[in-house]
């Protein structure tokens, strides 16, 4: 089970990764680990390598029947609840110039 996961993984990545190659394709892959300046960011890179763990130990607990509300409530906390904070906050206001 493990290995038809792991290459179903591989699958989608391949798949996004061919269709980033596409030049009338607005998704780019890259900018999962781009910063806001353009350069490869550490912080993207720790952020999209920890969501895609927890969604994989979300995928392996539903799969072997083990997923209870507490871990889905945990991974919904993590990475929900900052993304609706932020659209429900709206833009921060321009701070002052130097």
């Amino acid at each position: 089970m493990i290995f038809v996961l792991a290459l179903a993984v591989l699958l989608i990545m391949w798949g996004l990764e061919r269709k980033n190659k596409s030049k009338d394709s607005p998704i780019s892959f890259d900018d999962l680990l781009m910063g806001d300046d353009g350069k490869m960011s550490k912080a993207a890179c720790v952020m999209f390598g920890s969501f895609a763990l927890t969604t994989w130990t979300i995928v392996y607990l539903t799969i072997n029947d083990k997923l209870t509300e507490g871990y889905f409530g945990a991974y919904l906390a993590a990475w929900v609840l900052p993304a609706v904070t932020k659209l429900m906050k709206g833009p921060s206001p321009p701070g002052p110039t130097a």
